[in-house]
């Protein structure tokens, strides 16, 4: 038989297949084993690995604290390869991260401006709260065996709640991403109770957004969005006080302002370099000082206003040009099964219990065949007390325990069953002859009653329903806290209000000046004017579109001030986004030695992001026929893009007097 040779091992593959089935298997891989969190337990595979490390390790609320590196050392050992997670156990711990945090630390966690000190420094260990809500039932997890097969790693625990919707998450994937919303462990509780009655509509009215920080919630149609489908911006505001600094002197007494309670991720650091950017840019004036209170208790900042002006008034200034008033873009995307779901919080709810019920099912049953088992041995012991005699007689008879076993099991005046046999057997013969026979006897009351319950739970679904409802409710007793969010109305704008001290003055709402745009159209940069001058004159939300000389499309906000593209070129402006969105666009561009021409829909250039994209061939160049932009009437009624070649026209030099570049000519509809 010949001998194989190298190229009867060769495959032919299409390369363009294999690539797709190669990034799909990687795509899923970082979709399922590290980004976005579990259904059913509501964390990615790093959490739930270092909280089982840790639960095997003994690592209890009423033992002491161990090293992160020695946690974050065993989990890499144990079950997470990829390297240290030692960021996931640091936010697991931090309480502004968390409405209920599974880890409690010990040292220098950071805060929501500095980072932690390193993983060598700091300490941990679990918190009752992960005990009771994430790791009981260890006996019945879903388990797989871990990378190298030495062990079995949870799939998920087996939560008594619905833990996914507690402390909020984020994850990117590829292709996919998820920000969650933390909520609270009452309300989160009592919507599934409300859920497992049918009552869908209380249920969702119950399932606000609760975060860790305390600031207030908006009431609007983005929020109803959210508890309706699972995504919507939840507008969120920092709270707020306003007060006077007394000063001595003549010095005039000065308006304070304090806010608290931050929206998520908005920390005093970046507060302050926000406001420092308004001032700068004109977008608010009339501060004297901003102060960084911010202590153990919370963040905290004091903003003081200069004599004469209206603290109020600069408080809701401050919340128009800052993130004291944010959104928190929120889109509930998590894993079910092996698959990523977009769901609103009741769905979330719906389908977890139905899931821990199914899990309950499972964890009834093991207990019961525990509990028959543990009957059948105690009254296989009243029998051996009975015949005491018969018993030992046997055992000393015997060769071997094995003849024993077989004795003990066949003799038709004892017939002991397998285990009952092997359990007496076990025992010492003073253990044998000491048995008190009346606590066997209350043992084996207390196994029939046990007996009967657990048979009940795993076969009446409705029982479980009423034993998971009932733990549940205990738990959230003991682990909740009140809402930490209050939900508010839109605020109205601003009222009038007299600062003690300050002069009477009118108490018309005090915004920041016009924008207005201009556009240096040989260097390619927008610049702000005080005068309009054929500037254009700007909302502060509204947004201008670009049509760069190279065939880029750009879109920027009112407030932007820079280069329009990255090499200095000229520009044209297209107007604002709102009147460009109505209209079409004549661009004529020059390909090689030929002027061509094409229209575009306003709509479509509204969409192009801040990035840009390239709207015409490679190599084209815009061509116009003026010093400045204007604007031509055209009544075509074509729906296809227009195509014109110019072939008669003499072209000069970009730049040159026979051809001027970068004009975007509007198209009346």
């Amino acid at each position: 038989m010949p001998k194989p040779t190298v190229k009867d091992n060769i495959v032919s593959i299409n390369l363009a297949d294999q690539m797709k089935e190669d990034y799909g298997d990687y795509a899923m891989a970082v979709l399922l084993g590290r980004a976005i969190p579990d259904l059913y337990d509501g964390l990615k595979p790093a959490a739930r690995r270092i909280l089982q490390t840790m639960i095997e390790e003994g690592l209890l609320p009423d033992k002491k604290f161990v090293k992160c590196a020695r946690v974050t050392g065993l989990t890499l050992a144990y079950y997470h390869p990829q390297g240290s997670c030692y960021g996931t156990l640091v936010n697991m711990a931090t309480a502004w991260n968390n409405n209920v945090p599974w880890v409690n630390g010990h040292g220098n966690f950071g805060s929501s401006v500095d980072g932690p000190a390193a993983e060598r420094y700091t300490e941990a260990k679990l918190r009752p709260s992960a005990v009771d809500l994430l790791l009981q039932d260890r006996a019945t997890w879903e388990t797989r065996p871990n990378y190298d097969g030495s062990r079995q790693e949870a799939v998920r625990f087996n939560t008594a709640v619905p833990s996914i919707l507690l402390n909020g998450d984020a994850g990117i994937a590829v292709g996919f991403a998820t920000t969650l919303a933390p909520h609270n462990l009452r309300d989160v509780v009592q919507a599934t109770a409300l859920m497992a009655k049918k009552d869908i509509k209380k249920a969702r009215e119950l399932l606000l957004p609760d975060f860790p920080t305390g600031c207030d919630i908006v009431r609007d149609e983005q929020l109803l969005n959210y508890t309706q489908t699972g995504s919507g911006s939840i507008r969120c505001r920092a709270r707020y006080e306003v007060s006077t600094q007394e000063r001595s002197g003549r010095a005039k007494n000065r308006g304070v302002v304090t806010f608290t309670n931050l929206p998520p991720r908005v920390n005093p650091e970046k507060l302050g370099e926000q406001i420092k950017d308004a001032l700068e840019k004109g977008k608010i004036d009339g501060i004297a000082e901003v102060i960084d209170e911010s202590d153990l208790s919370g963040d905290r900042v004091s903003v003081i206003a200069k004599p004469g002006v209206d603290a109020e008034q600069m408080a809701q200034q401050l919340f128009a040009v800052t993130d004291l008033d944010t959104k928190y873009p929120a889109k509930t995307l998590v894993i079910d099964g092996t698959r990523p779901v977009e769901l609103s919080p009741v769905d979330i709810c719906a389908r977890w219990f139905e899931w821990r019920l199914d899990r309950l099912e499972v964890k009834f049953r093991h207990e019961l065949d525990l509990k028959e088992m543990r009957l059948e041995i105690v009254r296989g012991f009243l029998k051996a007390i009975d015949k005491i005699d018969a018993v030992i007689k046997i055992i000393r008879a015997s060769a071997s325990p094995k003849d024993a076993l077989t004795t003990l099991i066949t003799t038709r005046t004892l017939k002991f069953t397998v285990d009952q046999a092997k359990a007496i057997l076990e025992m010492k013969l003073r253990q044998l002859t000491g048995l008190d026979r009346e606590e066997l006897l209350a043992e084996e009351q207390a196994l029939i009653v046990e007996v009967a319950e657990l048979t009940t739970l795993a076969n009446d679904k409705k029982a479980r329903t009423e034993w998971a409802l009932k733990l549940a409710s205990d738990l959230a007793t003991r682990h909740g806290e009140k809402r930490r969010s209050a939900l508010i109305e839109p605020p109205a704008g601003f009222t009038k209000v007299t600062t003690p001290g300050a002069p009477k003055r009118d108490q018309a709402p005090r915004v920041a000046k016009p924008r207005f745009m201009l556009v240096d159209q040989k260097k390619g940069i927008v610049t702000q004017a005080k005068g309009p001058r054929g500037a254009l004159v700007l909302d502060q939300k509204d947004k201008v579109v670009f049509f760069t000389a190279d065939g880029f499309l750009r879109k920027v906000p009112a407030t932007f001030k820079g280069p329009i593209a990255d090499a200095y070129t000229s520009v044209t402006l297209a107007k604002r986004e709102a009147e460009v969105a109505t209209r079409k666009y004549l661009c004529v561009f020059k390909l090689g030695e030929v002027l061509k021409a094409i229209v575009f829909e306003g709509e479509s250039l509204c969409k192009v992001t801040s990035k840009g994209k390239a709207a015409l061939p490679e190599g084209a160049e815009l061509v116009w026929f003026d010093e400045r932009a204007y604007t031509v009437t055209f009544a075509s009624k074509r729906k296809k893009a227009l195509e014109l070649t110019l072939a008669s026209v003499k072209l000069g030099k970009p730049g040159g007097a026979g051809t001027k570049i970068a004009n975007l000519c509007d198209l009346a509809s």
